[in-house]
């Protein structure tokens, strides 16, 4: 009995030790990013700047890191997995991504989960990928990089290094690109293996004028409580605001994990909750995106653009069910939020039927005024 216990007793000692280590090496090796950064822009030699007769034509889309496609779920959503069974399948999906991007002939585009480095996409560098496609002026900031996460337990679905984050490419010339630190931060140690959330802002030259179009790609929190993403609102808030008041055009698109208001009804405001939605949840436990608050937008004259037609994302509970649509859960998160110096001439989600990636792609048509 006594041997037994020594041994229990080495045992248990051991894992304790294990399990502090690492998270003392998460600690030392979290990733803190600067407040302001200012980025990298890679830009071609024949690169021309926006004329204001111009209409450009802007594509948001958040890409899954390739490997969200039709028959994954995620563990965070209340399925298994965190990565895809072979790199095999995260290159088809990287193909059907760039022919998507490819076809819609964008000026702009927001692409939003690119990893680099990643044991979850099986190390390809999706960003250089999306390079080769597009060949275009850009710009990428990191909002999640971890030397491990050890989630989910399962060993053969555990993320390990993750490296990945937003990025976009502009058939026009960046002067200035930008990377904004969100506030909020998920407790310790949940935060040392958790994302960064942050804005890229990249200003673009308007010919024969002092000012730019600012363009903001977003990608949001979403397994937070909802606080975090009000305190991510108000910078963003500013930072457009700030923007508009130097009489710039302000353009910001992304994926915001909130709903947007084309797809509620009956919203009173962001404390009570009181709305419905087109795509009301189907489960009590499932993932629920908090109402996007329209009320600053309204009153200070920004245009919150979305197509409530068409779902933007779908919940990652379980695979794709394409032979009963109405089994899957959806969500309107995906969209654009323009200054009233721009008008929107058209816009749509653009129906991939989640092929690719848990989110659909959404198109917006403007022109500056």
């Amino acid at each position: 009995m006594k041997r037994f216990l020594k041994i229990a007793i080495v045992f248990f000692s051991v894992i304790i030790v294990f399990l502090i280590g690492f998270i003392i090496t998460l600690q030392l090796f979290e990733f803190r990013p600067d407040e302001v950064k200012t980025l990298e822009v890679n830009q071609l030699d024949d690169t021309v700047k926006i004329n204001k007769d111009d209409t450009l034509t802007i594509v948001t889309f958040n890409t899954g890191y390739a490997s969200l496609s039709q028959t994954e779920d995620f563990v965070m959503d209340g399925g298994k997995k965190a990565k895809m069974d072979s790199k095999e399948e995260v290159e088809e999906n990287l193909t059907g991504i760039s022919q998507i991007l490819e076809r819609e002939q964008a000026d702009i585009y927001l692409l939003q989960e690119v990893d680099t480095n990643s044991k979850r996409s099986y190390e390809i560098n999706q960003y250089e990928h999306y390079q080769s496609v597009l060949q275009m002026n850009h710009a990428y900031a990191y909002n999640y990089r971890s030397i491990f996460v050890p989630f989910p337990l399962n060993p053969s679905q555990m993320m390990g290094k993750v490296n990945s984050g937003i990025t976009t490419f502009s058939a026009y010339q960046i002067d200035e690109a930008t990377r904004i630190q969100l506030p909020g931060s998920f407790p310790w140690p949940v935060r040392l293996a958790n994302l960064k959330r942050a804005l890229l802002i990249t200003r673009m030259p308007i010919e024969n004028s002092p000012n730019d179009l600012v363009v903001i790609n977003v990608h949001l929190s979403a397994y937070d409580d909802g606080n975090m993403r009000i305190q991510e609102l108000a910078k963003l808030q500013e930072i457009i605001q700030e923007a508009y008041s130097q009489g710039d055009y302000v353009v910001v698109g992304g994926d915001f994990n909130q709903s947007f208001p084309g797809a509620l009804s009956n919203y009173q405001d962001q404390d009570n909750y009181q709305y419905t939605t087109t795509y009301e949840l189907k489960e009590d436990n499932f993932w629920e995106a908090f109402p996007l608050n329209p009320t600053w937008f309204n009153e200070n004259n920004y245009q919150l653009i979305s197509d409530a037609l068409i779902p933007t994302c779908r919940l990652l509970h379980q695979p794709y069910d394409s032979e009963n649509l109405s089994n899957n859960q959806y969500y309107l998160i995906d969209g654009f939020i323009t200054s009233q110096n721009v008008e929107v001439i058209n816009y749509q989600t653009i129906d991939e039927n989640f092929q690719y990636s848990d989110h659909n792609p959404v198109k917006i048509t403007i022109k500056l005024h």
